[in-house]
């Protein structure tokens, strides 16, 4: 998720594990610890689109590596902050709070669609629970009004137990997210049976800056189609579709060492698109995990290479991601579409039976 977001956990997350005595530098230590993992950005300085695909939610998002770490910096804070009577008792309490506060970033990173290595480096595989979009304003908030009360609470009790209730409050809508999730996968397997459709894979994925409006993809043997549905109020899903390509094309890019990558960064969800040109051919691979309208052939990440007739790779694969910004995704549009009052006038509501 976002930096703030992730700091504010970290801060959150110390001062709700610390004892309500033991102040000094714990919250500025949870915040930094809670950001930290992040670091591994600069581990692609220098390289491509596909070295940040491979490192970032790397080794620096790995439980066993942070639960590794997470003592070294305890230890290193309590020497540096523990102070008085207590100086010793602190030492076991400075373990936790860097521990905790480090393992925050991989665990929330962990409910996104952008998946993370918790196992590195023994295996690189991606975990993501698709409960949270990657910014939450109302997330966030909650641990910003948490850290804003301890701030305001002079007792060290109250600041504790206002830590404590921010942190409860935001695992309460990480759950809540999931569940938006879960129903939204729920009501799309609904709907597909009443078409008839019974042999397909589905998921559903959060978007952006909410939690209730939800990308729905489903894959059959010769189709993909793509829709999204309001959990705020459950309309029939309106389907964008796109034929499977054949086995040549679908198999030209996505055996490069590029493509593998990028299904490894999409966890299975990519989709290739084929562009006849007049001496071979444009393939493309995109990610349906994200998007911002009904095409499946539309994506924020990509990748792309061009093959002749024979389909042999003319050139190495390139790539591309970015944040959806005004020129991808209208956010008024977003937010109408989450929380109308009404079905559209071309959906008639659908109730599961």
């Amino acid at each position: 998720m976002d930096p703030v977001s992730q700091a504010a956990l970290g801060a959150i997350t110390a001062r709700s594990v610390a004892p309500a005595d033991m102040a000094k530098g714990v919250l500025i230590a949870g915040a930094a610890l809670g950001a930290a993992p992040d670091l591994d950005v600069v581990f692609s300085i220098g390289g491509d689109f596909f070295d940040t695909l491979k490192h970032h939610r790397g080794v620096t998002h790995s439980l066993i590596v942070l639960l590794a770490l997470g003592p070294l910096a305890g230890h290193w804070l309590w020497r540096r902050f523990g102070d008085g009577l207590r100086w010793r008792r602190q030492h076991l309490w400075w373990l936790a709070v860097a521990t905790l506060a480090l393992l925050s970033h991989p665990l929330l990173d962990g409910l996104t669609t952008y998946g993370t290595q918790w196992l590195a480096p023994f295996s690189d595989r991606r975990f993501a629970v698709n409960a949270m979009p990657i910014i939450d304003p109302v997330f966030t908030l909650i641990l910003l009004g948490g850290l804003a009360a301890g701030i305001w609470l002079k007792s060290p009790r109250r600041r504790k137990a206002s830590a404590l209730a921010a942190l409860a409050l935001s695992c309460a809508y990480l759950a809540y997210g999931w569940a938006q999730n879960r129903e939204a996968a729920q009501f799309a397997a609904a709907q597909l049976e009443t078409e008839g459709v019974v042999d397909y894979e589905l998921s559903a994925f959060p978007t952006i800056l909410q939690v209730h409006y939800r990308r729905i993809v489903v894959r059959t043997p010769s189709e993909v189609r793509v829709g999204y549905y309001s959990t705020w109020l459950p309309c029939a899903i309106q389907w964008g579709r796109a034929s499977r390509a054949g086995p040549a094309a679908a198999s030209a890019l996505a055996a490069t060492d590029e493509g593998r990558t990028f299904d490894w960064f999409t966890m299975g969800w990519s989709f290739p698109v084929v562009q006849p040109l007049a001496n071979g051919f444009q393939v493309t691979l995109n990610d349906l995990r994200y998007g911002a309208t009904l095409d499946p052939g539309e994506s924020f990440f990509s990748i792309g290479a061009r093959f002749d007739a024979a389909w042999r790779l003319l050139a190495p694969p390139t790539g591309r991601g970015f944040s959806p910004d005004q020129d991808r995704l209208d956010f008024k549009t977003l937010f109408d579409a989450a929380y109308f009052s009404e079905c559209p006038s071309a959906a008639a509501e659908f109730t599961p039976t």
